[in-house]
This record gives C-alpha cells, sequence and structure tokens, in this order.
C-alpha cells in the first residue's frame, strides 16, 4: 500500500509539473511563442513549376489556395487569432527595362520604405505598411527585388510589428535568398 501511495503521490506531482508548465506557456505572449516556432522549426522547399525558383517557409506556414492562380506566384501564411503573417514570392515583369536604381527608387517611394539596401542584382526594401487613405499601420513589410532580364523576382514577408523580432529568421532568408539554387 506505501508503495501504491508512494507512486500516486509521484504521478501526482509529474502531473501537477506538466500542467504548471503548460498554463505558463498559455500566459506567453504570441510574439515571444512565434519566435521559439521560427526558432525550432523546419524550413521546407517550395519550387515553382514556372520559373523553378526556390522559396524556403517553415513547416508550420500554409500555403493559401489563390497563391496558385497566377503564373509564378505563391504564397505561405500562418495566422492565429489576430495576428497575420504572410511570406509571398511573384514574379514581374519590366516592360519599361528599368535599371536597378531606377526600380529601387520607384519601388521605395510606392511602398513608402524606410530603408533601403542594394546590390549586384537586387534590392532590399522594407518599412511600415500602409493603409488605402495612407496611413501608417502597424504592419510591416520586408521585400527583395532581383533582376533577371526583364523579369523581377521579388519575395516578401508582411507581418505585425511587434513580431518583428519573432520573424528574423525569414527576414534573413529573404535577405540571402538566391532565386535559383546552385
Amino acid at each position: 500500500m506505501r508503495k501504491f501511495l508512494f507512486l500516486f503521490v509521484i504521478a501526482f506531482i509529474i502531473v501537477m509539473i506538466f500542467v504548471s508548465l503548460y498554463e505558463k506557456e498559455d500566459d506567453v505572449p504570441l510574439p515571444q511563442k512565434l519566435e521559439r516556432a521560427m526558432r525550432l522549426t523546419r524550413m521546407m522547399a517550395y519550387q515553382d513549376d514556372d520559373y523553378e525558383y526556390i522559396i524556403h517557409y517553415p513547416a508550420f506556414f500554409e500555403q493559401t489556395d489563390d497563391s496558385l492562380m497566377d503564373k509564378g506566384c505563391f504564397r505561405f501564411c500562418f495566422w492565429q487569432d489576430s495576428t497575420e503573417i504572410t511570406q509571398t514570392a511573384f514574379v514581374e515583369q519590366n516592360p519599361d527595362s528599368l535599371t536597378l536604381d531606377q526600380a529601387m527608387a520607384k519601388y521605395a517611394s510606392d511602398l513608402h520604405a524606410t530603408q533601403q539596401q542594394k546590390g549586384n542584382d537586387f534590392f532590399i526594401l522594407s518599412g511600415h505598411i500602409h493603409s488605402d487613405d495612407g496611413r501608417i499601420t502597424s504592419r510591416r513589410y520586408h521585400a527583395k527585388f532581383v533582376q533577371h532580364r526583364k523579369l523581377w523576382f521579388v519575395q516578401t514577408l508582411a507581418y505585425p510589428e511587434d513580431c518583428e523580432h519573432a520573424v528574423q529568421r525569414l527576414i534573413h532568408e529573404i535577405d540571402t535568398w538566391q532565386v535559383w539554387e546552385d
């Protein structure tokens, strides 16, 4: 009987520890949970059938149905409660044959970029997303435009401002993105 009581007490203690840890996890704000998930998740690879570019995205993101409607376009999302993070890639024509500098100036102006970086065949823009009436929202974007002949290969990330630290892994993926892997 003592052995049974001892095992019962041990099992009860283990259950209480588990419950207290689980309850503490529920008290953790979503951006912190998301940061942990981003750090621990496996990155999946998506290869576009039309242009054969490759994108890496977190395993817990879901591909949206409408992302396959346009040639060369995809969109993966994570959403929980009021938090939505969207990773998108698309191919855009460059009919005006804009140079890298011209395109960077145009898109930086259009998107109200607050940060810009230029490389040999790409540029990166980031800033707040503006509403239709021009007001700054609490959402941010990070985008890389890669020039290839008369095309722009674009990868973007849109996320809530309070999740900026949590999405650093995805921002790094975008910053180091090579359209076609070697």
